[in-house]
């Protein structure tokens, strides 16, 4: 009985092993990381600097997808809001790196201080859509 048991472990076990991993990329999400503000030449708009990741869908490339990017500082109790947006174009699971242009709704000038930043998003391929958010966060306008 002890044999018979320790043949069946070790038999799921190698199934298990030599099985192919499962994606569940409809279930992954998007993901979204700001590592950098920085003040462009304009100083209405701030350049945010980070890396996204989705997928991975067949072929590493979305169907279609936007993530909406916000970039909120307060001045002298006023908040300058800006809005910006970056359009994947890989998703193969692994993180890319994007560089994208926030400006102010109003034209008024960012400073070189501390902001919020936040994205809202989707892309959507063959295995599903999916969502991801990133809620105000902390970061340093350079």
């Amino acid at each position: 009985m002890r044999r018979i048991a320790t043949t069946l472990m070790l038999s799921l076990a190698l199934i298990l092993t030599l099985s192919p991993a499962t994606t569940a990329a409809a279930d992954t999400g998007l993901t979204v990381n700001a590592r950098w503000a920085l003040l462009s030449d304009d100083p209405a708009t701030v350049v945010l600097v980070g890396t996204y990741t989705c997928g991975p869908f067949p072929g590493g490339v979305p169907d279609r997808g936007v993530i909406d990017l916000g970039v909120d500082q307060r001045v002298n109790g006023a908040t300058r809001r800006g809005i910006g947006y970056l359009t994947p174009t890989v998703c193969d699971g692994a993180p890319q790196w994007f560089a994208a242009g926030v400006s102010t709704v109003d034209g008024t000038a960012y400073r070189r201080a501390t902001a919020t930043w936040s994205a809202s998003g989707y892309v959507e391929g063959p295995d599903g859509v999916q969502h991801g958010s990133v809620p105000p966060t902390t970061i340093q306008i350079r």
